[in-house]
């Protein structure tokens, strides 16, 4: 009896010692239903909110929030200071964690898409039901194996943090998400690829090139356009866009992931979209965004600036971005492929392919079809000089040429 008393207090003691309060320190904290920024998420909270720490895996918190729900968030969110989460606190944007549900949030976003994006409620919930990822963490981590597997000597050699770009702290206002929702509203309406393997094999590229990084709780979701050509286009709030075209143009999965890493590169960077990020901040202090009760009741005081900022975003986002943008892409690509295991040269065969192809025709590779004339050259050149001094050629990552053509064979019948 002793001894089963014994065990029972032991027990307690590990599972009390295990939990443990800790403090949102970021706002619009995403909770998940699991380790991964893949799942659905549970509740949305702000700085300053109390939760309790149940448990870990990797980078991930399993958490208990109010209502006596459970979910995962990521650790980069959390303090174990109550001191200074209320610091945070201070400039909280204030939303109620018991209104930020998922069905909630996306119902706002949905209204303001539809309303200033201009865009139809088809396309809307499109985007919506293409974001829905299918997958498991066993799932990603069986996908991974492979790279893995490849024991490449070039994981670990860079991080984004050492290419001095001065990557923002990821937290997207309910606008800025919002504007990427109607944007890439606008791009489903040209047409995209419904293939639930390829929509699958592209999104599971993501995963893994997005948890291998500093990133690794944002949300990435790739179409596939259904167009000719090589082209490509990173929205807000983490949509990104490639066309059959560009998946075509690959020899092997190293280049798709580049092509995918490198729009990845412009929504952590958020090129070309700083002053509308700046323009979110101060519209969002005087709307109506932080109630979701409301949903797409906005205040009618900033229709006009909001509109504006859809329609200017959309603009950045499908013409010709700063070629000092294109050129940190490349490098961003190189960094976020190697980390995974994928061979970092990846980015430099898909630019130089496209140079090629310059010399024939115009192919608009990365949204720069308005590039100069030299511009693909440069591109090259520049990526291959980064890619050969920091990156080794021994052990340098997985191709995955088998996996990709049989992903390609698929497309092609």
């Amino acid at each position: 009896m002793r001894k089963a008393i014994f065990v029972a207090a032991m027990l307690f003691l590990a599972l009390d010692a295990r939990s443990q309060t800790m403090y949102v320190r970021r706002n619009d904290a995403y909770v998940r239903q699991g380790p991964g920024s893949y799942y659905p998420f549970v509740v949305v909270l702000q700085f300053g909110a109390s939760i309790q720490k149940i448990g870990e895996s990797g980078s991930w918190v399993h958490v208990k929030v109010p209502e006596n729900k459970e979910g995962w968030i990521a650790s980069n969110c959390l303090t174990d200071r109550r001191s200074q989460a209320r610091m945070f606190n201070k400039i909280s944007s204030g939303w109620s964690s018991a209104r930020s549900s998922e069905s909630a949030l996306a119902a706002a976003i949905k209204g303001f898409a539809q309303k200033y994006g201009k865009v139809s409620p088809g396309n809307v919930d499109a985007v919506f039901a293409y974001a829905h990822k299918d997958f498991t963490a066993s799932e990603v981590a069986a996908f991974e194996k492979p790279l893995l597997d490849s024991k490449s000597s070039n994981i670990g050699r860079l991080d984004i943090d050492d290419l001095d770009f001065k990557t923002p702290v990821y937290d997207p206002t309910l606008d800025e998400k919002a504007i990427g929702v109607g944007i890439a509203a606008r791009l489903v309406s040209r047409g995209i690829v419904t293939m639930p393997s390829l929509v699958r094999y592209v999104n599971m590229i993501a995963a893994v090139l997005a948890q291998n990084s500093d990133v690794y709780d944002w949300d990435f979701t790739v179409f596939i356009l259904n167009d000719s050509t090589i082209d490509g286009f990173a929205c807000p709030g983490g949509y990104i866009f490639v066309t059959l075209g560009a998946v075509k143009a690959c020899k092997d999965e190293s280049m798709l992931a580049a092509i995918i890493a490198h729009e990845m590169g412009h929504v952590i960077r958020r090129n070309g979209l700083e002053e509308m990020t700046k323009r979110a901040v101060d519209i969002t202090a005087d709307s109506a965004f932080t109630e979701l009760d409301e949903e797409t009741d906005w205040d009618s005081r900033t229709d006009e600036d909001l509109e504006a900022m859809a329609r200017d975003s959309y603009d950045m986002v499908v013409h010709r971005r700063l070629f000092r943008y294109e050129k940190e892409a490349d490098e961003m690509s190189a960094v976020l492929c190697a980390n995974a295991g994928y061979d970092p040269w990846g980015i430099v065969r898909m630019d130089e392919r496209v140079e090629e192809m310059t010399k024939t025709m115009n192919p608009d590779i990365f949204g720069s079809d308005f590039s100069l004339h030299n511009d693909p050259a440069e591109r090259y050149e520049l990526i291959k000089k980064f890619v050969d001094k920091n990156f080794s050629r021994k052990d340098p990552g997985a191709r995955m040429e088998a996996r990709f053509k049989v992903e390609l064979e698929r497309i092609l019948r």
